[in-house]
């Protein structure tokens, strides 16, 4: 391990040979949806994790694994091979940096390791959170350029004409365009209450016609399957007037990220 020179440590385990490489990055946020897509990826395509990044703007705790042991919470960068026109390189992480300065630093370091490596393209998945249970959630998006906004509203993406996208989903895509890399958000519409497999399928399935990229979805659409379930009792309370946590809704998404 070398220590760079804004404190984050990145830790190389080896040099994957990727063909075509598109970056697609999700981390944890309200509803999982940028989470629960990019490891559905990792998993689906037998992802190989080759290079693990540490940062003191990481909370400062240590995970747990079910085998006991303890490990430092850490960014993730895999190599997926799709066997199709483009590998994707899949970054997460098992937190979001706590402070600005720290997500700022850990995006640079993201996307240089993935444009040193051949990509030249970035997607982020997040949430575009309503806060009230939509009877047929959208995807929204956003992007570098008008032209890349134009391929998304093409593949049944709704552009995103206003607002901001927080954290690591949206500075990385904003960084992206400064370093010459083309950079796309997509936004999946949830609530902002529960997990959400649903809206985590729908930005999978809109990544999956943008990339032209076949993405086996059985495990997540069963999942989502159950959240929608669930989503179905919860409505009936929210058309008596009432939202969980007793609020109402507003109409306008309080978080987007």
């Amino acid at each position: 391990m070398a220590n760079s020179r804004e404190g984050i440590v990145p830790r190389t385990l080896f040099e994957p040979k990727a063909k075509s490489p598109v970056l697609v990055c999700g981390l944890p946020g309200s509803g999982y949806v940028g989470k629960l897509a990019v490891d559905h990826l990792v998993e689906s395509f037998e992802g190989k994790l080759f290079e693990e990044f540490y940062s003191p703007s990481f909370p400062p705790h240590g995970n747990v694994n079910g085998d006991g042991v303890v490990r430092a919470i850490r960014g993730e960068l895999y190599h997926c091979e799709t066997g199709q026109r483009n590998d994707l390189f899949v970054f997460t992480a098992d937190a979001q940096p706590t402070t600005s300065k720290g997500e700022y630093e850990l995006c640079e370091m993201v996307l240089q390791a993935a444009k040193r490596r051949g990509a030249t393209i970035v997607f982020t998945l997040a949430a575009y959170i309503t806060g009230g249970f939509e009877a047929e959630q959208r995807v929204f998006g956003a992007a570098t350029s008008q032209e890349l906004l134009s391929e998304l509203t093409e593949n049944g993406v709704r552009a995103m004409k206003e607002g901001g996208i927080s954290g690591m989903n949206g500075i990385i895509v904003g960084m992206a365009g400064l370093l010459g890399m083309d950079g796309s958000c997509l936004l999946g519409e949830t609530s902002g209450y529960l997990v959400d497999p649903i809206a985590s399928q729908l930005v999978l399935e809109a990544l999956s016609r943008v990339m032209k990229l076949k993405i086996d979805l059985q495990k997540l659409t069963e999942r989502a399957i159950e959240a929608k379930q669930v989503i179905g009792d919860i409505r009936t309370m929210t058309e008596q007037g009432t939202e969980p946590g007793g609020s109402r809704r507003t109409g306008q998404p309080g978080y987007i990220g």
